[in-house]
């Protein structure tokens, strides 16, 4: 399992990501984020939108920074059976933040968060599965 999060180790992950995206005929964009949220690598591929680059990084920082994937954030902060006032913290007033599935968290082999990724231009599940592949992939690095 890969013990540090660099250049070399997110230009793989993308690549990868961006090689299955295309192979399901997306136009997709992929980043990766250290532990802090700060972009390491973002790629778009031809076709994918500005808009597919931003959420790519967008779901990259919220998983670094919630120290979660954001499946789960997405989950527990907007289960409709909680209040309207739960579901609003989501937001916590930071433009980056963005609870839908695609942000997930990379760790090491002792379980130390290294940073996420993120990816856009499928569905959500798409997007998931996407990212999934991701970090499978990390984890053998």
């Amino acid at each position: 399992m890969a013990d540090r999060l660099g250049l070399n180790e997110a230009q793989a992950i993308v690549a990868a990501m961006l090689e299955e995206a295309d192979k399901r005929g997306l136009k997709f964009a992929a980043a990766v984020v250290d532990a802090g949220g700060d972009l390491i690598h973002l790629s778009r591929m031809n076709g994918a939108s500005a808009l597919n680059a931003r959420m790519s990084h967008n779901k990259a920082y919220t998983a670094a920074k919630w120290q979660r994937d954001t499946r789960v954030i997405k989950e527990r902060l907007f289960d409709m059976s909680l209040g309207d006032e739960r579901r609003d913290i989501a937001w916590f007033c930071d433009p980056l933040y963005t609870p839908v599935w695609g942000g997930i968290v990379l760790r090491s082999g002792d379980g130390t968060m290294l940073g996420a990724i993120g990816e856009s231009g499928g569905t959500y599940q798409q997007d998931e599965e996407i990212g999934q592949l991701g970090a499978r992939l990390f984890s053998e690095l």
